[in-house]
């Protein structure tokens, strides 16, 4: 390659460079701090191009929220809904119990008393008896039902 072309190549890649640094606005400013110069105001398009972003970026945040409040909306009216259905449910429980309170209120203290005896600890202890009879007579059925397949050499 020839030197003067690589040279011409260099130095237009380091003005190229250089002229990307000089124009941007820290360089501007430097440049009018240095010079004790006012910065120029800026134009009305740049002005009116900020302006818009900002509109644009609180228009986005706003529907931001507005989706977020449209969400919690949305929870709030199911958890409203989940204890409607909680209450109606309570309000038949309670007509059930109510009706089963008058029906108590009209059995005969007789047969109160009678229904508490059975319900009596004594009576406990031999319904106990009764399942342990049970369970041991299954468990001697099973014991003789396999001894009988042994012997019989099924």
């Amino acid at each position: 390659m020839n030197p003067e072309f690589l040279v011409a190549l260099i130095s237009g890649l380091l003005s190229a460079i250089a002229g990307g640094v000089a124009s941007t606005d820290l360089v501007h400013k430097l440049v009018y701090r240095m010079l004790k110069k006012e910065l120029p105001k800026k134009t009305y398009s740049e002005r009116l191009s900020e302006l818009t972003s900002s509109l644009t970026n609180a228009s986005s945040e706003v529907d931001g929220v507005l989706r977020e409040m449209a969400q919690v909306a949305k929870e709030r009216e199911a958890s409203v809904k989940e204890l409607e259905e909680g209450l109606t449910d309570l309000e038949k429980r309670e007509k059930e119990l109510k009706e089963k309170i008058a029906l108590l209120q009209s059995v005969p203290i007789p047969v109160a008393e009678h229904f508490a005896r059975l319900v009596q600890p004594g009576e406990r202890r031999s319904a106990r008896r009764d399942y342990l009879l049970f369970m041991a007579g299954v468990i001697v059925t099973t014991i003789i039902a396999i001894v009988l397949q042994i012997g019989l050499g099924k």
